[in-house]
């Protein structure tokens, strides 16, 4: 069994010989424009993972601070009431006191 190969129609060649080494022209760079460049590009994205990263750390502190503000508010308000009763009970306790000394005083 024979078989025979068939050569390609068209075989590629090497039509440029490339020289290891420096390029062939060199590209002056300005870096503080391609600085500028690429700063303006990922601009958009890194402000939007920052207000994300903020948000988190934002949204942790604002519920602890909330908890703590409530504790204190709830503690101040309960002192308030018991200050108020007590005020309000201290004179009418000494009234009492009074009109009971002015009842015995009448009778004798």
């Amino acid at each position: 069994m024979t078989t025979s190969k068939s050569s390609p129609r068209s075989v590629p060649t090497l039509t440029e010989v490339v020289h290891v080494g420096q390029p062939k022209t060199s590209i002056a760079i300005d870096s503080n424009q391609l600085m500028k460049d690429v700063l303006r590009l990922i601009k958009p994205r890194l402000e939007q993972q920052l207000r994300a990263s903020l948000q988190v750390v934002l949204d942790r502190h604002l519920q602890t601070w909330a908890s703590q503000i409530q504790k204190e508010l709830e503690t101040t308000v309960q002192a308030a009431v018991a200050q108020a009763i007590g005020e309000k009970a201290l004179p009418a306790a000494g009234t009492r006191i009074r009109q009971a000394d002015d009842a015995e005083r009448r009778k004798a």
